[in-house]
């Protein structure tokens, strides 16, 4: 009997062992990026592949937990491949790069930097051994998509009579008449679309457009807990995907609030005002500042819409799905400019309160301060001009601050300074003074300004997403991205109206100028935002 018990127990080790042994083969050792990762590809003759994730997105859940613990695919990651794996919202240079091929977006690299291949959301174990092994055979890159970079930009800094009509008819055009939206199959509520049909609503096409989305995008927002969903595929709006964004949400509750101050419907009252309980509840911090995102799952990985067709009480006693408690400068500013525009809808002070709150924890929490050598540059960026450099101390004086003040993205960044932490924030700090006329914001706003013009400005037009975050690597050359540019030139334009200066108009023409050039902004189905940039501009 003793010997039958001890050989059990043996049996149990081995198998034990074995099974230990199979879990720690199926584990992928992913890297963070950087540079060193190239090098070590080129000095180990393997290639590069990057996993960009999104933290909240159910379908890099699925990636985890089935295509790679394949140990098919295992194996050939460690035998060709070094892996890298980064959640895009924490890299804004990498997620305004790739976000046309997520999320999941998967890259594979050669060791010199170079894309081989770009394949958009969930890859299947079988197609990607597939896609791994054609690399490995034949490591060649595939054909990239216009470059940018040899384009000859605008000289004018305002939309042609002829591109501003090409635009208009897109915009018309690529609106979907029966359901609402643009005419695609995921179905959100395009920001720039509707804003741009709110400022021209006097005209009763775009009345009508603007109304027909707006009532159909409720059909993306929560009933139980408010919030907006990111959008509904099958190219209708009832079917969600579940993931709550804090950038949609801010960007949702602005669209909603200035709906309602137009059209003085309540439902688009509520609609703003459900979207703000929900980002107080589920994505608001103790400090009153905000978090980024709430999971699409309960279980990762797990579809989770019989979860949420329950009440209150039943999904909480299951669970609550998993909130990404990073506090990001860009986010929050987005966030910040809805609460305002909310206030002044709704005509409560509350949310202005939780607007200031906020920004007030960004500012001692993210600041980038000038420091010496950049107040002195700025004093005398033209010292051919005595009165520019009286100009500029005087501002110092007057107003008791360093002429610049931009923002981290995180506490900490691997890279960066990137520009959407800034602008947003900037934006934020110009809508904040706009209903308060406390100066503090106007200062805040014209440090963000000049903070972007010495960090982001691009040599010929437009600004930069980022600082070169990669030395050896296909992003070694920043991207400028549209939807930047258009809030920048939108805040620099307003920045302009209210301090006057001339420098606020030039940071905006040069936006504009890239903005305006036809290549750029007929690249997708609409462009509106361009649109919107070109009348503050002219205003």
């Amino acid at each position: 009997m003793k010997k039958i018990v001890f050989s059990l127990i043996i049996l149990i080790i081995v198998i034990s062992s074995y099974t230990n042994a199979l879990s720690v083969n199926n584990d992928i050792s992913w890297e963070p990026w950087a540079n060193s990762v190239f090098e070590k590809a080129k000095k180990e003759n393997k290639f590069v592949i990057l996993d960009l994730e999104a933290v909240w997105c159910h379908w890099c859940h699925v990636m985890h937990e089935e295509t790679y613990k394949d140990p098919t695919i295992v194996e050939l990651i460690k035998s060709h491949f070094i892996p890298v794996r980064v959640d895009q919202d924490s890299r804004p240079d990498l997620s305004n790069r790739y976000r046309e091929y997520g999320w999941p977006a998967t890259i594979v690299f050669n060791s010199k930097g170079e894309e081989i291949i770009k394949r958009a959301g969930y890859i299947s174990s079988d197609e990607l051994k597939i896609e791994l092994q054609k690399i490995i055979d034949d490591p060649t890159p595939e054909e990239s998509p216009l470059d940018i970079s040899n384009i000859k930009y605008s000289n004018n800094p305002f939309l042609s009579e002829e591109l501003k009509k090409e635009l208009i008819k897109n915009h018309k055009t690529s609106f979907d008449p029966v359901l609402g939206g643009l005419k695609t199959r995921q179905k959100y509520l395009d920001r720039d679309s509707v804003e741009y049909s709110l400022i021209i609503v006097k005209n009763n096409q775009e009345k009508e457009m603007a109304k027909k989305t707006l009532d159909a995008a409720i059909m993306l927002i929560d009933p139980v807990w408010g919030g907006v969903y990111q959008y509904s595929t099958m190219s209708g709006w009832n079917y969600p995907h579940f993931e709550r964004l804090a950038s949609l949400q801010g960007e949702y509750m602005k669209i909603y609030s200035l709906a309602y101050e137009i059209f003085k419907d309540p439902k688009y009252l509520k609609a703003a005002q459900d979207i703000y309980q929900y980002t107080k509840e589920f994505l608001s911090s103790p400090d009153g500042v905000f978090y980024v995102s709430q999971d699409a799952d309960l279980k990762p990985g797990e579809h989770s819409s019989e979860y949420f067709n329950l009440d209150d009480n039943s999904r909480r006693k299951l669970g609550v799905p998993r909130v990404d408690k990073h506090i990001y400068s860009s986010q929050n500013g987005l966030l910040i400019n809805g609460l305002v525009t909310l206030s002044t809808a709704a005509n409560e002070k509350k949310y202005l309160d939780d607007a200031a709150k906020a920004s007030e924890w960004i500012i001692k929490h993210r600041s980038i301060n000038a420091g010496f050598s950049q107040t002195l540059s700025w004093i005398f960026r033209d010292w051919t001009s005595p009165e520019t450099i009286i100009k500029s101390i005087q501002w110092i004086l007057s107003n008791k601050s360093l002429p610049e003040r931009g923002f981290r993205h995180d506490e900490k960044d691997a890279a960066g300074p990137y520009l959407s932490d800034t602008v947003n924030m900037g934006q934020a700090f110009l809508s904040l003074y706009s209903i308060t006329k406390d100066r503090k914001w106007l200062i805040y706003a014209e440090q963000a300004a000049r903070f972007i013009e010495r960090n982001f400005e691009a040599p010929i037009a437009g600004f930069a997403t980022a600082k070169p975050s990669c030395e050896v690597c296909a992003v070694r050359k920043p991207d400028i991205q549209v939807d930047e540019n258009v809030v920048l030139v939108k805040f620099a334009s307003e920045l302009f109206k209210f301090v006057n200066d001339d420098s606020y108009r030039e940071i905006a023409e040069h936006g504009m100028r890239f903005l305006a050039t036809p290549e750029i902004a007929t690249r997708t189905i609409t462009e509106s935002g361009i649109l919107i940039a070109d009348l503050k501009l002219k205003n």
